[in-house]
C-alpha cells in the first residue's frame, strides 16, 4: 500500500514579532500570515514532497476537517502534494482545527504554538472503520505514522499491532502525553526531540534520577542525551527486538540507534543555516525519514537526508509550503 499518516489537520495563524508581550501589555507585531498546518498534515505533506519521484507507493492522510473554508483549503494543499485525502472526513458540527503560532524573529525564529482541537477531536475510529481503512487482504508493506494531536492514537496503534502485525508503526509523541510503560513496545520507530525524550524519562523513573540527568546535560549535552536515547531504546522500544529511536537535538544535531545497530550514533546539524522560521522543521525531518526508510535506505543514510531536508525548511516561512521537494534535498547532498 504505502505510507499512511493518521493525525491532525490545522489552519495555522502566524504572528511574527520581535518579542512576546508581557501580561496585560499590548505590543505591535511585525506581520500576520496564514498557512496549512497540523502535525499530521505537515508530516503527510513532507512525505508527499520528499518521496523519490520514480516510486509508485501511495501516501494517505487520515483525519478530519470542518465544513468550512479552512478545511477545503487544507484538503486542497494535500492533493497538491499528491496525498490521498479519501479518508479525510468533513465534520459539519465543528470547525477545522487551528494553531496560533507566535514567532520571535529576533531569537532565531523560535516559535510558540497554541492549538484549538476542532475537527481533530473527531479522529477516533472503531474496529469496523479501521478494517475499511486497512483492508485485511492487503499484504503490501505499510508504514503508519502517528502524532498526539488527536484524542487516542494509542488505541489505533494497539489495533494495528493486533490485526496488522506486519505494519511498521512510527510514533512522534507530540504534544507529549504520558502513556502506559508497556505500550511503548508497540512502537517500531520512535521519533522525539530532546524535550520529549526527557518527558518520557519522567514517566518511567523517579524525579531524583531525571533531575540528575538534567544537571548533567548542562555539562555534557550530547553525551547525556546519548544516554537518554540509549535508555529509551533498551528500556522501552526494543523489547521485541525490532525498535528504532531517533532523537532530534535542534541546532545541535540528531542521535539515533536501532536493533540492528544498537550503539547510539550522532550526526551534527547542518552549519551556517540562515534561520527564518523553525515551524515544520521537525515534521519535515520525520517525513523525510519515513520516506527514506520505506524506500529501503539504511538508517544513517535516512538521517542524513532528513537533516538536510529540515535545514532547507527553516530557511523559509510557513510549514507545509516551506518544505523542500526531493530534488531540492538531492541538490545539496
Amino acid at each position: 500500500m504505502g505510507i499512511t499518516v493518521i493525525g491532525s489537520l490545522n489552519y495555522d495563524l502566524d504572528t511574527f514579532t520581535d518579542r512576546l508581550p508581557d501580561a496585560g501589555e499590548t505590543f505591535r507585531a511585525n506581520r500576520f500570515e496564514t498557512h496549512a498546518g497540523g502535525k499530521g498534515l505537515n508530516q503527510a505533506a513532507a512525505i508527499g514532497k520528499l518521496r523519490e519521484p520514480s516510486s509508485n507507493y501511495s501516501v494517505r492522510m487520515i483525519g478530519n476537517v470542518g465544513d468550512d473554508a479552512f478545511g477545503k483549503q487544507l484538503k486542497g494543499v494535500l492533493k497538491d502534494y499528491n496525498v490521498d485525502t479519501t479518508y479525510v472526513g468533513t465534520c459539519s458540527d465543528t470547525s477545522t482545527g487551528t494553531a496560533t503560532i507566535l514567532i520571535e524573529e529576533k531569537v532565531g525564529g523560535q516559535n510558540r504554538i497554541l492549538i484549538v482541537e476542532g475537527a481533530n477531536g473527531k479522529t477516533v475510529y472503531d474496529s469496523k472503520q479501521l478494517n475499511e481503512i486497512f483492508p485485511k487482504d492487503s499484504h503490501e508493506e505499510e508504514y503508519v505514522v502517528f502524532q498526539h494531536e488527536i484524542p487516542d492514537p494509542i488505541s489505533i496503534i494497539k489495533w494495528i499491532h493486533e490485526n496488522r502485525p506486519s505494519f511498521q508503526v512510527v510514533y512522534n509523541p507530540s504534544p507529549f502525553k504520558a502513556m502506559d510503560t508497556g505500550d511503548w513496545v508497540l512502537i517500531d520507530i520512535l521519533v522525539v526531540n530532546e524535550i520529549e525524550g526527557l518527558q518520557i524519562l519522567e514517566t518511567i523513573f523517579d524525579n531524583h534520577f531525571v533531575e540528575q540527568v538534567k544537571e548533567q546535560i548542562k555539562d555534557d549535552f550530547i553525551g547525556e542525551y546519548r544516554k537518554v536515547c540509549e535508555i529509551l531504546h533498551k528500556t522501552l522500544i526494543d523489547q521485541n527486538k525490532k525498535g528504532t529511536v531517533v532523537m532530534t537535538l535542534g541546532s545541535k544535531g540528531v542521535l539515533f540507534c536501532s536493533h540492528e545497530n544498537p550503539k547510539v550514533e550522532f550526526l551534527p546539524a547542518v552549519k551556517d543555516v540562515p534561520v527564518v522560521d523553525t515551524t515544520g522543521a521537525g515534521d519535515t525531518f520525520l517525513g523525510a525519514l519515513v520516506t527514506q526508510l520505506y524506500q529501503g535506505e539504511k538508517l544513517s543514510t535516512a538521517i542524513n537526508f532528513s537533516t538536510l531536508a529540515s535545514s532547507l525548511t527553516i530557511q523559509k516561512k510557513g510549514a507545509a509550503e516551506s518544505m523542500p521537494m526531493y530534488k531540492d534535498v538531492k541538490n545539496v547532498m
